[in-house]
């Protein structure tokens, strides 16, 4: 048994199908340098959709994984995540969306990667598995909801989206909390942690020799989603900027002018694509769409669980603002906000719904 000690993390927001691919992908792993690693479920739903997949997924657990689940009410992907960080007990939390599942050596080749270029963040390919039924615009979605930057395995200076990527926490600056609640809805959460982890001197490196797939919806299959995705995607260099302390403003003004350009440029080269009659016009009308969201950086598009995330600023936390330029490992560890429900073994006493109690495999209350 190597000194590994891992926690996979997959939040989920009703998906229950998705969930248990993306589950049973984690439970079918091939791992010789770990005997043992925590699967970690965060239910998203304020209706705890996950619970009956959660115990399906229970009965099927193998001996080598420890699975348990957190109830985190308030939807939103950076509240699930921040509720997963209350809970992991290990540096080494390996991220991966309930619209993912792995290949076998996903964790192997993330673990080797991370043992050869010691970094604080490990990120992989995402190959898109789109429907059968999908032959309109193909081409653009598939490059869309996919990662496959030509990278070799090895240090890269470019960092990507949490899911899929393996994160080192003793390697980032131990500041709380790590994803960013404002970003629930439109996406870009995790920049926050990604810019901490760069502006501290952090590393990045890519795993070359393993992938996930990515299973988009029906309804995600559509320029009206893919276009509002890539205009938040666009905002997010002129977010960040502001968002840094202290504030860049040059830079905002450099990619605001950027934006304009590429707004500007792009547009005309969709027009002539669709005069010409050409089926890749979607790529250009893209491009465009992402130079928009630069110069119109304070329109706010959202997306994840939009119908259910309130406009409330989230409760504060002391603790949370406590923040250190510090790496984590070697700090007192926080008490959990988040109850913790062990799945494997079974509990005799099922959990209140609207409360939960950590547990540990023993049965013991902490």
């Amino acid at each position: 048994m190597s000194d590994y000690r891992l926690t996979v993390v997959i939040p989920t927001f009703n998906r229950p199908d998705g969930l248990l691919r993306a589950a049973r992908s984690v439970f079918a792993q091939t791992l010789a340098s770990v005997e043992e690693f925590t699967l970690l479920i965060v239910d998203n739903s304020p209706s705890a959709s996950a619970t009956g997949a959660i115990d399906v997924l229970g009965a099927e657990c193998p001996d080598t994984v420890r699975l348990q689940s957190v109830h985190e009410p308030r939807p939103g992907v950076a509240n699930a995540r921040n509720a997963a960080m209350e809970a992991v007990e290990t540096d080494l939390v390996a991220f991966l969306d309930d619209d993912q599942s792995a290949t076998e050596t996903w964790l192997e080749h993330l673990l080797a990667t991370h043992s050869a270029f010691p970094a604080s963040v490990v990120f992989s390919a995402v190959v898109a598995a789109l429907p059968d039924g999908i032959k309109r615009h193909r081409p653009y979605f598939s490059a869309f909801f996919e990662r496959q930057p030509d990278h070799q395995t090895g240090y890269v200076t470019e960092y990507y989206g949490a899911g899929n990527a393996l994160v080192d926490f003793s390697r980032v600056p131990g500041c709380r909390p790590y994803f960013d609640a404002a970003m629930n809805r439109s996406g870009g959460e995790d920049d926050l942690l990604f810019q901490r982890i760069e502006e501290g001197g952090g590393k990045f490196a890519w795993s070359a020799d393993t992938h996930v797939f990515e299973h988009p919806e029906p309804g995600r299959l559509t320029l009206g989603y893919t276009l509002r995705r890539a205009f938040a995607y666009g905002r997010a260099p002129v977010t960040l900027a502001r968002k840094a302390n202290p504030k860049r403003h040059l830079d905002v003004i450099f990619w605001i002018g950027v934006g304009g350009v590429k707004a500007i440029w792009h547009s005309l080269k969709w027009l002539i694509l669709i005069a010409v009659g050409s089926r890749n016009h979607a790529f250009e009308l893209d491009l465009a769409v992402r130079g928009i969201g630069k110069v119109l950086w304070f329109v706010d598009l959202h997306f994840y669980g939009a119908d259910a995330v309130e406009d409330l600023v989230p409760e504060p936390d002391p603790l949370a603002l406590q923040c250190s330029d510090t790496p984590r490992e070697g700090r007192a560890k926080r008490p959990y906000r988040y109850a913790v429900h062990d799945i494997t073994p079974p509990s005799a006493e099922p959990a209140h719904p609207e409360f939960r109690t950590l547990r540990t495999t023993d049965g013991e209350l902490k």
